[in-house]
């Protein structure tokens, strides 16, 4: 344990669109304030990187920036430098200095930053080691610079504290390894409940918070509940933290959040739209929308750009289709409503146009004038996983280059038992979230003969010894295997395909 960080913690290999640096351009530019330029070198980094995993992304499909990724965990970082080695990434650093080293080094130590993240970091560390967090940033976030910081919120996790000083006392005196210390406390819990304890029927979002948390790995169950300082905060604690250190809060990485009739049920929307001070908007937001977990996003200078100069950067973003399917509605989630169902006479035009070809704000706004619409419509297709903010429509040879050496090198991984499913799209700037089986099948399309795609993927495809099931059964018979991955092959090639080559995931 490190200053009440619970140690016996591996985080899986993850990658989060929320902080990559398009995603935080294009919240940034939805609150109304300035982006920075992605197509010329820039920095981004991660504190508290895991295994490293996004920031690897993000070094692949922007080879003009420098990454870095600073993790206090050594097998974290040896993991991360690792896979950086494999797929050819020079512009990334890894280090697993403790937060007070990075406070304390010398200037000009580590250069100014474009971007700083902090994901699964805030909550679970103490006071003291938030305040050399503030310290680096302070000294190290240019102006202008963005960050980000996930964190669990108050209002979701309030009736959960009681259950974590109770898992933090068996921590303290039970012998044993992670999964010991959690099954004795899970065991504890399950008495309680059993037993008719008082506080969860007075708490009944308990049980089901529990029930959560025992579907997920061991990790993250240990992650949320086992540190000494786990804090959820309200968003005005931490919006004050950050003032010190002259970054204002400027909106949210989770982009529905940023809207009134997105962010809590509809009765309560007259209320919150009432609402003017931007900082008690954000409290009852948490409240309304019983909040969990926050994205924020602050910037160091919030003055906002010229109207003139914002209408240019907002019309040039252009949006291209990821193939959701569209049956001709949209709806949209809201807290304790079946779904909020979106206009068709608004949504299912942009969705044909999407499907026709990659969709410019501005040639949507001579046909939603309203910024303040054509705003949420984006937000809105975006979020949904519609679309996509289009940075690189045409990608230069090297993000071509260290995005496909980064897809092999997590078709590697995979093969060696990794779970990462992703594909690095470079003219998105992101990487998609595939299947399984669909990334396989993405690994034999790029490798595959141009002039014979289909034959030599599906060959590719049979060679791996993949399974491959008819009616339920194995295929094992080697010509009936190849006749079923053409068909598989021919399939993808039809429906996911031509999805992935738009983006720059396939070749």
């Amino acid at each position: 344990m490190d200053d009440g960080y619970y140690s016996g913690v591996t985080y899986p290999v993850e990658f989060h669109r929320q902080y990559t640096p398009v995603w935080l351009n294009l919240a940034t530019l939805l609150a109304g304030h300035r982006p920075h330029p992605l197509d010329r070198p820039f920095r981004w980094c991660d504190i508290g990187c895991g295994q490293g995993f996004t920031a690897l992304g993000v070094a692949a499909l922007y080879p003009q920036a420098e990454i870095f990724g600073i993790d206090y965990n050594p097998s974290h970082i040896e993991n991360a430098t690792r896979l950086a080695a494999d797929a050819g990434l020079s512009n990334v650093m890894f280090s697993d200095a403790s937060f007070e080293q990075l406070a304390n080094t010398p200037e000009n130590t580590w250069p100014k930053m474009d971007f700083i993240v902090l994901h699964g970091v805030w909550s679970w560390v103490s006071a003291v080691q938030r305040a050399h967090i503030l310290r680096f940033i302070v000294r190290h976030l240019a102006p202008g610079g963005i960050v980000y910081n996930g964190y669990n919120a108050l209002a979701g996790w309030a009736a959960m504290l009681p259950v974590q000083k109770l898992l933090r006392h068996v921590r303290a005196t039970q012998p044993g390894n992670t999964g010991q210390i959690i099954d004795a406390g899970n065991e504890l819990l399950r008495n309680l409940m059993q037993h008719n304890a008082a506080f969860f029927t007075d708490n009944p979002v308990v049980a089901r918070r529990l029930s959560f948390l025992g579907e997920q790995d061991q990790n993250y169950f240990a992650h949320e509940l086992l540190h000494e300082h786990w804090t959820p905060f309200s968003p005005d604690e931490v919006m004050a933290d950050f003032a010190s250190v002259q970054c204002g809060f400027i909106g949210s990485a989770t982009l529905l959040e940023n809207f009134d009739v997105f962010s809590v049920p509809q009765a309560l929307v007259p209320m919150l739209s009432a609402t003017q001070d931007p900082v008690r908007k954000e409290i009852l937001r948490d409240f309304g929308g019983s909040r969990m977990f926050r994205r924020d996003i602050f910037r160091r200078g919030t003055e906002k750009p010229l109207p003139g100069e914002f209408m240019a950067v907002f019309d040039d973003i252009t949006l291209t289709d990821l193939g959701v399917p569209d049956d001709g509605t949209m709806k949209i989630k809201t807290w304790g409503d079946e779904g909020l169902a979106l206009r068709p006479d608004i949504y299912n035009p942009i969705r044909q146009g999407l499907r026709a070809g990659p969709l410019r704000l501005g040639d949507l706004r001579e046909v939603f004038p309203d910024v303040g619409m054509l705003k949420e419509i984006t937000a809105v297709l975006c979020a949904t996983g519609v679309a996509h903010p289009t940075p690189f429509p045409v990608p230069s040879g090297l993000q071509f280059t260290r995005a496909n050496a980064f897809n092999q090198t997590v078709a590697r991984h995979n093969a060696a038992g990794g779970k990462a499913h992703v594909l690095a799209a470079p003219r998105l700037g992101t990487a998609l979230a595939v299947e399984e089986a669909e990334q396989a099948l993405a690994a034999a399309f790029a490798g595959a003969d141009p002039k014979n795609l289909l034959e030599d993927a599906a060959s590719r495809l049979a060679a791996t010894g993949r399974e491959l099931l008819q009616s339920g059964q194995p295929v094992l018979e080697p010509e009936a295997r190849l006749a079923g991955w053409r068909r598989v092959a021919a399939h993808f090639a039809a429906t996911r395909l031509p999805v992935l080559q738009r983006t720059g995931a396939v070749p």
